[in-house]
């Protein structure tokens, strides 16, 4: 392995020197800092990161802990942080907890045994780990929460507002004059399941619509469940017109049903999804759904971790969804368009440490 020591014996300069022109630092002059590089270059030098990190005292690398890396869901987030701290000569350690406890902790252990310069993690529901949240912000690590609220406080939190996504998708089929609305809902024991809940019963509400509860059911995010429980839905009394599905794989599952229970999607039951993955595009009926902006949700963590990590302030932020509008529903509007009032407003915590 070419060292910094080879190049300053073959240009006969000092190791110092080397290292500096290495850095573009202006005490060396620029002829010297073109030969360091070109030599550099012809010998394939790579600097030593275990070395370079022992004496900046940064690793230049984080951990970024997420529920479920085979999700469609998650690879735009990840691009979004690994385009910011790409270009920052950083690099991320992908840990997938799948919602388990106990991943969540060994990761944690890894992470911190790494030196890693500072963590972003969507929290695992179950709160057994809060002593370890409490000994990140304890020990002052530079840390963002991200979709679901920290089990602690002094944590900054990128999230998305799902209360307005549930109640975006909900108030989108009453305009298009579906009275009878279902709603598969998401497991109730995440935060996210409860938000887009509370959005479609505040819609209801809102338009003096009856909720009907034999109308609600609890499913888990999965083609099967969104089949098998339209199947259920088909049977209830009244007949929903519409359903409003927490996520999109779910609303394929159900539109697949309906399809295969001779009804016609969106002139006999409209639909909406969430998330807008790249299947509710492409589906045999494209689906109209609530839209997470993905990829700025990770770049916009990505960046507040790095300022965090050069000792800034940062605050945190609950990001606004959008609905896409396709044909699942009947409207008459363009594919791809937004409704105008999904994104008019931001809002933003005070991040307290």
């Amino acid at each position: 392995m070419i060292t910094i020591k080879d190049i300053a014996r073959e240009l006969e300069i000092s190791p110092s020197t080397v290292s500096m022109a290495l850095n573009d630092n202006p005490r060396v002059n620029e002829k010297t800092r073109k030969k360091v590089k070109a030599l550099a270059k012809k010998l394939q030098y790579h600097p030593n990161m275990i070395a370079r990190a022992m004496v900046q005292k940064k690793s230049h690398m984080i951990g970024l802990i997420i529920s479920d890396i085979m999700s469609s869901f998650f690879p735009q987030i990840i691009q979004g942080v690994e385009d910011v701290i790409s270009d920052l000569a950083y690099s991320a350690i992908i840990c997938p907890t799948n919602g388990n406890p106990e991943r969540e902790r060994e990761y944690m252990r890894v992470l911190r045994e790494k030196r890693v310069d500072g963590i972003i993690a969507e929290p695992v529901e179950n709160r057994e780990n809060t002593d370890l949240w409490n000994d990140l912000v304890e020990r002052k690590v530079p840390v963002i929460s991200i979709l679901n609220p920290p089990p602690v406080k002094g944590v900054c939190q990128i999230g998305v507002d799902n209360e307005k996504g549930g109640f975006l998708a909900t108030e989108h089929l009453i305009k298009n004059k579906r009275a009878i609305i279902g709603h598969l809902a998401g497991p109730q024991y995440f935060h996210t399941s409860r938000e887009r809940l509370k959005g479609f019963r505040e819609a209801l509400a809102k338009n003096n619509l009856p909720c009907h509860e034999n109308l609600i059911l609890e499913t888990t995010f999965d083609w099967e469940a969104g089949y098998n429980n339209m199947r259920i839905l088909l049977q209830g009394n009244p007949r929903p017109t519409a359903v409003f599905c927490a996520g999109d794989i779910i609303a394929i599952g159900a539109s697949f049903a309906l399809r295969q229970s001779g009804f016609n999607v969106p002139a006999d039951i409209a639909l909406v999804g969430y998330d807008d993955l790249f299947i509710a595009s492409i589906a045999e009926i494209p689906l109209t759904t609530v839209a997470q902006p993905k990829y700025h949700l990770g770049s916009l963590a990505a960046r507040k971790l790095m300022d965090m990590i050069s000792g800034k302030e940062v605050r945190s932020e609950i990001l606004q969804p959008t609905l896409t509008i396709r044909q699942s529903c009947g409207s008459q509007k363009k594919e791809g368009t937004h409704e105008a009032t999904s994104a008019e407003f931001k809002i933003q915590y005070q991040h307290k440490k």
